[in-house]
């Protein structure tokens, strides 16, 4: 991996699109056990902020690598899911709902007091406690335990192209969708209903899983070829 690594940094796309796939076990290990609901959705932003965030890593060891993916993977779907599920409050800001609440022992009024207190990490003031306290309550769990699973083995993409590469950071099913619809790599091209059929999925669901992936394609690669 540590091959890998050093060409993703040095700007290789194909090296970056395998050390994503590489990955890719443990971002959506961590994205089911933050939420299954969500879980699809909160995998992109992992693999995203993972793609962003390399230039970051100061490492050279696969095992720096992967605790610093692990890390910055975390924090952005927990970012990300507070922001579905608490619109206008922080991960941070939910932490400290929590960590006032289990000090209260549950009690709203006296977690919101502790969270003004300055008895915590750190002092919220009393407006955006109660706009904390009415956008989290009832108490709802974060994940505590978010060990990361050893990543699984690269996987050939559906392409060596620049299609490939931008590809590679869709989800599976996504992906699949995308493939099929166009035809990339060893598809044809198919209808919603046989794409629906061949995946276990609705046909009215296909739909929706193509408009998500493009919408996210187009966002991170406005002006490429692709959407000419």
């Amino acid at each position: 991996m540590e091959a890998q690594i050093s060409a993703a940094l040095a700007g290789d796309q194909e090296a970056t699109a395998q050390l994503l796939r590489s990955l890719d076990r443990l971002i959506r290990a961590r994205a089911r056990r933050i939420d299954r609901w969500y879980a699809e959705d909160l995998a992109q932003e992992g693999r995203e902020a993972l793609w962003r965030g390399l230039s970051r890593f100061t490492g050279g060891t696969a095992g720096q690598f992967v605790i610093f993916a692990e890390r910055t993977v975390t924090g952005a779907m927990m970012d990300a899911y507070c922001a579905m599920r608490y619109p206008g409050v922080s991960v941070d800001e939910v932490k400290l709902w929590r960590s006032a609440c289990k000090r209260a022992q549950g009690d709203p009024e006296g977690a919101e007091r502790l969270m003004c207190s300055g008895e915590l990490a750190w002092r919220m003031s009393p407006a955006t406690a109660k706009a904390v306290r009415a956008a989290v309550s009832p108490v709802d769990t974060l994940p505590e335990d978010l060990g990361a699973p050893a990543p699984s083995e690269a996987v050939t993409g559906p392409s060596r192209s620049l299609v490939g590469v931008m590809l590679s950071a869709l989800g599976a099913k996504q992906r699949a969708v995308i493939e099929m619809t166009y035809g990339i790599g060893s598809h044809g091209r198919m209808s919603d209903a046989e794409i629906g059929a061949s995946l276990g999925m609705p046909k009215g669901h296909v739909a929706s899983a193509r408009s998500k992936a493009l919408k996210r394609l187009r966002d991170q690669w406005a002006g490429s070829f692709f959407f000419a």
